[in-house]
């Protein structure tokens, strides 16, 4: 049975010894908080989240409502890079560690759902900080000011629906006919990426079509297109910067402030890119690359553990 605290009159932590959960906690004071910190506003397109929370928080809660509540309300996520961090130390990070169960975090990276899409991390995220709500519109999470999150999970595709193409073999098709040659592979795994840096650094003259074609936003951006070379004959590091390329592409497209990634027990956060070498080294330093497969809208990452 966990030890219980709750709050004195000055503010400060009293443990309350060895006490069953469900005699501190008054589910009917417990719904009327929930209702008040759920706005429509925080539920976004996920009017159904506030049921789950209170099931949640009937399980994991180890304070008073009143106190977990008073501090949500001064929980404010700031927008600056950090991490990774171990996702163990999530609610010490969060100053919640002292309300709720340590298995709160694992039961609410378990809420997800397909349509309308809450991807792993995002109910934590929402419920643990008062200025982060689920979008109403499109992208991930947003702020109170408005500014967007885009949260992303183990495998993750870097892509969406809109504005990206899929991988296909005419794409294949299509680079390889620059050296003269049908592909040995159907997209790009990692061994195609070291088969084609290889026939790039010998055909440098491909280098730039060959960047237009690996670009995933539906409209071919020249600009990028040059950066990406101009990267490529620098790091000759090929899926890293195709990598880079749609990550970049894809913050921007989206109008995202703010990169969230998780995995199994790391977490990590990333201002947006300001150009495709910031990219770079974002990916390049904390992301495993997984390549680009036939009908995914992007290359495939997962944050590295550490």
């Amino acid at each position: 049975m966990p030890e219980i605290y709750t709050k004195d009159n000055n503010g400060n932590f009293k443990s309350l010894g060895n006490v069953d959960p469900g005699k501190l906690v008054n589910t009917s004071v417990l719904g009327k908080y929930i209702k008040d910190f759920w706005t429509d506003k925080k539920s976004g397109k996920h009017p159904e989240l506030g049921k789950k929370h209170y099931q949640i928080l009937q399980t994991d809660l180890i304070a008073k409502p009143e106190d977990l509540f008073e501090q949500l309300k001064q929980n404010k996520f700031v927008f600056q890079d950090f991490g990774p961090l171990k996702i163990v130390n999530f609610l010490k990070n969060a100053k919640l560690d002292s309300y709720l169960k340590p298995e709160y975090v694992e039961h609410c990276l378990e809420v997800t759902t397909h349509q309308p899409a809450i991807g792993k991390g995002e109910f934590l995220l929402v419920s643990c900080f008062n200025n982060i709500n689920f979008s109403d519109k499109s992208g991930d999470l947003v702020d109170n000011e408005g500014n967007k999150i885009e949260v992303k999970g183990t495998h993750s595709a870097i892509g969406g629906p809109k504005h990206f193409k899929q991988m296909n073999k005419s794409i294949m098709f299509s680079i390889y006919n620059l050296f003269g040659t049908n592909p040995d592979f159907p997209d790009l795994t990692m061994e195609c990426a070291e088969d084609l840096q290889t026939k790039l650094i010998d055909n440098p003259q491909q280098i730039r079509k060959t960047m237009l074609l690996l670009q995933n936003n539906n409209q071919e951006s020249n600009s990028l297109a040059e950066a990406m070379t101009a990267l490529f004959n620098e790091k000759q590091d090929l899926l890293n910067i195709v990598a880079a390329a749609h990550l970049y592409a894809y913050l921007k497209l989206q109008k995202a402030n703010f990169l969230f990634a998780i995995n199994d027990k790391y977490f990590a956060g990333f201002a947006t890119p300001k150009d495709l070498k910031q990219s770079y080294e974002i990916i390049k330093n904390h992301f495993k690359v997984n390549g680009w497969t036939t009908g995914n809208s992007g290359i495939t990452f997962t944050l590295r553990a550490g």
